[in-house]
């Protein structure tokens, strides 16, 4: 064999080795986008399985406030209806006793306006009627009737600018914080306050109440209210900024994202 035979010989090698790590180089590239492929239709898949159990998950949940809701205002406003007629029979009956029926009145009124708003905070239908901004002066109103503490509130002008799902879950996140509030605070005020010009939205609640440590109280088994602000709020696409120290009260604030958000 001469030289110019070997030297073709050995290009032809190189050529074929070439061509050979050439095929499996592509073979690997074609298998990692196949495969890339198959990951982003999983994680695709998961998003939308996450986002279906979500929108169960919530419609469950309101479903079932519909319910207890409608119970509220036909079973037990029965009830209280049957106790005002009583109360009016017996200051018939007894009418030197008229007086002292008085302060039962006032209580059993106080009581038929209180089940009266729940009623209406728990029914979802009610309140995508009216609305984010009359759902929350309902729900203030309500709770300013407990008189547990100074609720300052200043209604804004114009819209929400969210959707209605986004409506429904920031004003059941509101009323999560104001339980809050009620059961854990100790507030002498809270101030709500809601932004929502050029399109955008933010919702602040501040307490002058005794705080906590945030990062321990999460790190707890008693932080499920907490939980469930910032679970409720990420499926709204909205960001939720908590925060609180001991002695000096809390605050939460839900932004609306500049990019899209979860529930359509």
């Amino acid at each position: 064999m001469n030289n110019i035979e070997i030297v073709l010989a050995v290009i032809s090698i190189t050529l074929l080795i070439l061509l050979l790590v050439a095929g499996i180089i592509l073979v690997f590239f074609q298998s990692g986008r196949e495969r890339l492929k198959q990951q982003m239709e999983l994680a695709q898949n998961k998003l939308n399985y996450e986002k279906e159990l979500r929108q169960v998950e919530t419609e469950v949940s309101e479903e079932i406030m519909g319910q207890f809701a409608q119970e509220l205002h036909d079973n037990i406003g029965q009830l209280l209806t049957a106790v005002h007629i009583q109360l009016e029979n017996l200051k018939i009956d007894h009418p030197a006793l008229k007086d002292g029926f008085t302060p039962m009145e006032i209580y059993l009124s106080e009581v038929t306006q209180q089940l009266r708003l729940l009623s209406r905070t728990l029914n979802n239908d009610y309140i995508g009627h009216i609305g984010l901004i009359g759902a929350m002066n309902l729900e203030i109103n309500r709770i300013k009737a407990l008189r547990r503490f100074q609720l300052h509130w200043e209604e804004p002008t114009g819209i929400s600018n969210l959707n209605k799902n986004q409506e429904l879950m920031v004003f059941r996140i509101f009323q999560e914080i104001i339980q809050n509030c009620l059961r854990h605070s100790l507030a002498k005020n809270v101030y709500v306050t809601m932004a929502n010009a050029n399109n955008s939205f933010e919702l602040e609640v501040i307490d002058d109440g005794k705080g906590f440590d945030l990062e321990n109280v999460m790190e707890s088994n008693k932080a499920s209210g907490l939980r469930n602000i910032i679970k409720r709020a990420k499926w709204a696409g909205l960001e939720c900024i908590i925060h609180s120290v001991p002695d000096n009260g809390c605050s939460v604030t839900l932004k609306k994202l500049k990019l899209p958000g979860l529930m359509t």
